[in-house]
């Protein structure tokens, strides 16, 4: 029983005092011991508002106004090139054939003219779609006309021109509404050195927003 006493007290004694004892308290985590921060940095991060979309009403008055502009002047180059073409020996032009290079020069320009506006504003809409509300137009100039070149002329430009901007409105995809900028938002990020009671140091990085 002497000599176990003796055992038992030597081993105890030669332990080493770091090592942490039954009932003792627990070792304090390295990362729990915080002191003051050393390094404290702010990060600002704004939201940048997207571009308005344009309306559907300044969509389609631009479109007429391009469109519209452009097949007036190609307009009065037909019916100048058909009056040229169609001069007789009394210098006089057939008005027919003048008729049929003004509806023919404003047509031409209308079908390119109306999709490429729209186009600019993002509609989307088909080119297909505008030019057969064009023609629906101009088959119902040629219906109201009556074969009188007169009332050609007077009401097919502007029923080809509506019925090509009606068809690429009526085709367009809705625009989306778009998103609210986002709110400023600020974050500040703390550098924070950690003691152990062992001597280990290290370092705690914490953000808070």
């Amino acid at each position: 029983m002497s000599l176990l006493l003796a055992i038992t007290t030597a081993t105890l004694a030669a332990a080493p005092l770091d090592v942490p004892r039954a009932g003792s308290e627990a070792v304090e985590h390295p990362l729990l011991a915080l002191a003051d921060p050393v390094g404290t940095s702010t990060v600002q991060a704004a939201g940048q508002p997207q571009a308005p979309q344009v309306s559907r009403t300044v969509r389609v008055v631009s479109e007429v106004l391009v469109a519209g502009a452009a097949g007036t002047l190609t307009g009065a180059l037909g019916a100048y090139l058909g009056c040229i073409g169609s001069l007789s020996s009394e210098s006089s032009c057939s008005e027919g054939t003048v008729a049929a290079g003004l509806v023919t020069g404003f047509g031409l320009a209308v079908a390119v003219m109306v999709p490429l506006t729209g186009s600019y504003f993002d509609a989307q809409g088909s080119p297909w779609v505008s030019w057969f509300g064009q023609a629906l137009g101009a088959g119902t100039a040629l219906a109201i006309g009556q074969g009188s070149a007169s009332r050609l002329m007077w009401f097919a430009p502007p029923l080809m021109l509506a019925g090509a901007v009606l068809g690429y409105e009526l085709s367009a995809r809705p625009t989306s509404v778009p998103a609210p900028p986002r709110a400023t938002s600020v974050e500040k990020v703390s550098v924070i050195p950690s003691f152990g009671p062992d001597g280990r140091a290290g370092l705690v990085v914490a953000g808070r927003l």
